[in-house]
């Protein structure tokens, strides 16, 4: 759930939208899995001070390597299914209105929500080039999403800033 959650902070806060509502993040993640409001406001305040940091020292939430490959990859996809749950809730603007490329981002990140992490429980079984394939990938799947949520903050903001313009 913490790599949900910070996916779904994530996604509230690059959507364009002028403010982060938390309300809004109580009723997408369920109240009872929000039941403590002063370490739910620590939490959101140290995802959005990581994620505009100027030295862009932003990075989902996601276990470290020394977890197990099928617990990144369900945090990988838990991540980004609440990144899209946040992004969706507050944005005032069709998908298709949206700039093309946080349009296949989003469609990545779509896709990324949906890998299965029984795919990779059997990291014993396999060959350790087969195992140092995956890893390589699975860091190359981190940095994509660690780029793209800056990217997209970045391109949502220009859009508003146009669409405001207007």
């Amino acid at each position: 759930m913490p790599a949900e959650l910070h996916g779904m902070v994530c996604g509230m806060a690059v959507n364009g939208s002028p403010e982060f509502v938390v309300a809004e993040l109580v009723a997408l993640a369920g109240a009872e899995a929000l039941a403590d409001e002063e370490a739910l406001g620590i939490f959101i305040t140290e995802a959005l001070d990581q994620l505009y940091d100027q030295e862009m020292s932003f990075s989902p939430l996601i276990p470290d390597d020394d977890e197990a490959m099928a617990t990144r990859v369900e945090a990988i996809s838990d991540w980004s299914g609440g990144f899209l749950a946040g992004f969706a809730a507050g944005l005032n603007a069709a998908r298709d209105e949206l700039p093309l490329d946080v349009q296949e981002i989003i469609r990545d990140l779509a896709a990324l929500s949906g890998m299965d992490s029984a795919d990779y429980s059997d990291e014993e079984g396999l060959e350790s080039e087969e195992v140092e394939e995956n890893e390589a990938s699975l860091m190359e799947i981190y940095e994509y999403i660690r780029v793209s949520v800056v990217l997209i903050m970045a391109l949502m903001d220009e859009h508003q800033a146009q669409q405001a313009a207007e």
